[in-house]
């Protein structure tokens, strides 16, 4: 069985890069959309607005996941350190 601080310690890894990669995703796809809005106005705005949204959306409750296992591993810690 893993050691519980190094599962966490992972998690918290791996969530980080989703958070990144959703981040730049979200960027690219916001950036797309001003392009599409002012230059080539193909009528996908509003699905690339949406996709924008979504991508920030999960990467804020990553992030609130991230918070959640940081807590766990301090109270792991205190835990460890009595």
């Amino acid at each position: 069985m893993m050691n519980p601080v190094k599962e966490l310690k992972g998690k918290i890894d791996d969530f980080k890069r989703f958070i990144m990669t959703l981040l730049i995703l979200s960027s690219y796809l916001f950036i797309g959309t001003l392009i599409s809005m002012y230059e080539y106005k193909n009528g996908l705005e509003g699905l690339m607005m949406a996709l924008t949204v979504t991508g920030l959306g999960v990467a804020f409750y990553f992030t609130l996941k991230v918070s959640r296992f940081q807590k766990q591993l301090y109270e792991l810690d205190e835990k460890a350190g009595e």
